[in-house]
């Protein structure tokens, strides 16, 4: 894998411009009452329960599900992580630091439909399904290595390379992103637990599914005093009848 130096601009000027299906992410005020939990299943219970009914609030959807194996708290850093937390995937104390989609457009049905049936939720017909991804800041900012977003508009399909991420001996698509020059990357500076980025997986309305990567970056020149990462992320199937 090779490294390209990137400027990764302030998007907080531009939030008020930001959208979902345009550029593919932005951020929401929301404040969640367990951002200082420190047994990993109570945080990840009690943030899912807190989320689900806000995304579906937000999106006005008929129904949402939200991929439980999918809830990761990153603590960077963290020797003290416990081995079983590790292989569980709840707890790491590492970062994506490489451009991807989670989701290439022919996983996204198909991982839904899986989940469902992880849940016993007996499958239902739809018009419409997305796949949104939320991100919580849990330390203090600033962090040392905050999520960046590359504006979607500025992503075209040859930038994008077919891969295959296999979890719990289940395989779907994904891409991962050549680096191109005129790719626009964006990021959050000095977020706190009151507020979180959202980005859009996947949108079976192909009009409205932005090609928008994400990566953490190490933000540490910047900021030398840059306190370890802590944070939480989510991922939610949300349909519409």
């Amino acid at each position: 894998m090779v490294s390209y130096d990137v400027t990764i601009r302030d998007a907080r000027p531009i939030v008020d411009e930001l959208s979902l299906d345009s550029e593919g992410f932005t951020l929401i005020q929301h404040k969640i009452s367990c951002a200082n939990e420190s047994d990993p299943e109570v945080m990840r219970d009690r943030y899912l329960e807190e989320m689900v009914p806000f995304i579906k609030d937000y999106f006005k959807a008929s129904w949402v599900v939200p991929k439980k194996d999918a809830v990761i708290i990153r603590s960077v850093g963290a020797s003290s992580v416990p081995p079983a937390e590790k292989g569980a995937g709840l707890v790491r104390p590492y970062v994506a630091s490489f451009a991807h989609i989670d989701y290439a457009p022919i996983a996204g049905p198909v991982m839904a439909a899986r989940e469902d049936q992880l849940q016993g939720i007996p499958i239902r017909a739809y018009s419409r399904l997305m796949i949104i991804q939320a991100w919580h800041a849990l330390s203090e900012p600033p962090q040392d290595f905050p999520l960046a977003f590359c504006d979607g508009n500025s992503v075209v399909d040859t930038d994008l390379v077919d891969t295959v991420y296999e979890k719990y001996d289940v395989k779907h698509k994904t891409w991962l992103v050549h680096y191109s020059p005129v790719h626009r990357w964006y990021y959050f500076p000095e977020m706190s637990s009151d507020e979180f980025a959202l980005f859009k997986g996947y949108d079976s309305e192909d009009d409205h599914n932005p090609r928008s990567a994400h990566a953490a970056f190490d933000n540490r020149r910047a900021y030398p005093n840059a306190k370890p990462r802590r944070s939480v992320e989510a991922r939610f199937f949300v349909y519409y009848d």
